[in-house]
């Protein structure tokens, strides 16, 4: 894990005003979004993955703390912010009820049945986000972390019993731990290897059609190259749209680009199939809201997604 600094910010107290609250590490940057704190209410965490109907869930009573935090320009991955809380909560002696990221968690019925921000405040990639729920006697935790392709976005619940002593929040303090931000325009490899995915830019579609309209095109060269240098790295090419459309015909274009970059790479570039696939998410995960000409632009993608490096 990069250097963390102490946040100043007591988390909920046990059953009794005068237990020793904790504290909590975030990753360097991180700064609080919103929250919205209850002194007598529910929350239901997640103990199961999504079982084809609902997400099973346990329901805490007591007071209610909500925080959507942002970690900006962070290089840590999704899973290694929440590995870095999870084991600060065992620390504190809490139990691990769940523990999944997006595939095992139920991908995004379960998404849609936790969390309780909304973007910009808490940005969940449906592609990559981790939850956790977790007890300690009579109190309860639960993160759901994710990320942008920059940013990194951690939302926490605390459930303590009513008459806590309440929480304190106060900023991150400024120290000289530098932010290693990932450029979009740095080398297709490094991007890869650092945040696990890549937007390859420059690619260019008829409208409606899942053609490439150019044949040459320098970012798929260069993602050829990687894989030829790389022969143990497998990726899987992710196709995205604007929201524009039914979800099922867009899922089902945005596969199609997909499929049509992974076959220029084998055809044109000579890309090892084995070491491809391709899948499509329609307009599930923007990049940018479809409210404008530029956002529609933008989320109009397809990405190369690291999966294996072994």
């Amino acid at each position: 894990m990069s250097r963390l600094f102490r946040l100043g910010f007591l988390v909920m107290s046990c059953a009794f005003a005068t237990s020793p609250a904790y504290a909590l590490d975030l990753p360097a940057g991180a700064k609080l979004r919103a929250s919205d704190k209850q002194d007598a209410a529910r929350a239901n965490l997640a103990v199961a993955r999504f079982d084809g109907e609902t997400v099973p869930t346990i329901a805490a009573e007591g007071q209610v703390n909500r925080q959507a935090w942002k970690v900006n320009g962070t290089s840590q991955t999704s899973f290694q912010i929440l590995v870095s809380l999870r084991d600060q909560l065992v620390a504190d002696g809490y139990e691990i009820l769940l523990q999944c990221q997006t595939v095992s968690c139920g991908g995004y019925d379960f998404r849609f049945e936790v969390g309780h921000f909304k973007a910009p405040d808490m940005y969940v990639d449906l592609g990559d986000f981790h939850y956790l729920s977790a007890r300690k006697g009579d109190q309860f935790a639960g993160l759901l972390v994710s990320r942008s392709k920059e940013d990194a976005f951690v939302e926490l619940v605390q459930v303590s019993p009513a008459g806590s002593t309440n929480t304190k929040v106060s900023a991150p303090q400024t120290t000289s731990t530098t932010t290693v931000r990932v450029q979009p325009s740095g080398p297709i490899g490094k991007q890869l290897e650092t945040s696990g995915r890549t937007v390859l830019s420059g690619l260019s579609f008829a409208t409606g059609s899942s053609q490439l309209t150019d044949e040459d095109v320098p970012v798929l060269a260069e993602l050829a190259k990687y894989l030829a240098q790389n022969p143990a790295r497998q990726i899987i090419l992710v196709g995205h749209t604007d929201a524009e459309g039914s979800l099922d015909g867009n899922v089902a274009l945005s596969r199609k680009r997909a499929t049509s970059v992974m076959n220029s790479l084998i055809k044109l570039y000579g890309a090892n199939p084995a070491q491809l696939s391709a899948q499509g998410v329609g307009f599930l995960m923007p990049l940018a809201a479809n409210l404008t000409p530029q956002g529609r632009e933008l989320n109009r993608r397809v990405e190369a997604v690291l999966t294996s490096t072994e």
